[in-house]
């Protein structure tokens, strides 16, 4: 509860909407929580020193910035890491859907936009998670060619020419200062003669 109650805080303030991001996943739970229970957002009111009005309008913004994200990532938009489990895909779907249902809501056109964003999001992560047997096997192969490539022989370049790397930068400036030095010499003998 106090970290959502610093999220909202924050949101209020105008963090960064990567910082919504970020906390908002870790909060999700609790922020669905406040919009629908009256007496935890009471509590967490008392704990922020907020207005509950205040505490439950700005859970259902940071929960339609997450839904309506930048980065269209359905994962952010129900708040959940990108390796949920099946179920709790669902079960996070079905509460928001029972959440931002048209029939519940008095603005029925705004609650329905939502409502098929929720189901968007949930129908990507399906598809994703389809997808996702064949990049768990990409991924495989990945790995494998970077230990192929770990086990090629070292470079026969000599480790004694490596350490005077480090000095290369030292050698050029004092290279451009050296010519600098010299042409103004030649400049100012130049203009004498």
């Amino acid at each position: 509860m106090l970290s959502m109650a610093g999220l909202i805080r924050r949101f209020n303030e105008g963090c960064p909407s990567a910082e919504i991001y970020r906390k908002g996943i870790r909060c999700y739970q609790v922020l669905l929580d406040v919009i629908e229970n009256p007496e935890f957002s009471e509590k967490v009111s008392e704990l922020a020193k907020i207005p509950v009005g205040t505490i439950k309008s700005t859970a259902l913004k940071i929960v339609n910035v997450l839904l309506f994200n930048r980065d269209r990532n359905p994962f952010l938009s129900l708040g959940l890491p990108s390796d949920a489990a099946d179920d709790e895909i669902k079960k996070r779907w079905k509460r928001l859907l029972m959440l931002y249902h048209p029939d519940r809501a008095f603005n029925r056109k705004a609650y329905e936009e939502i409502a098929k964003k929720i189901n968007q999001a949930y129908e990507e992560i399906g598809e994703l998670k389809e997808k996702g047997m064949y990049r768990e096997e990409a991924i495989k192969e990945q790995r494998k060619s970077v230990r192929n490539i770990t086990r090629l022989p070292r470079s026969s370049f000599p480790a004694a020419q490596i350490k005077y790397l480090k000095y290369f930068p030292a050698i050029i400036l004092v290279a451009v200062i050296c010519i600098a030095i010299f042409s103004i010499t030649l400049y100012v003998i130049y203009k004498i003669n």
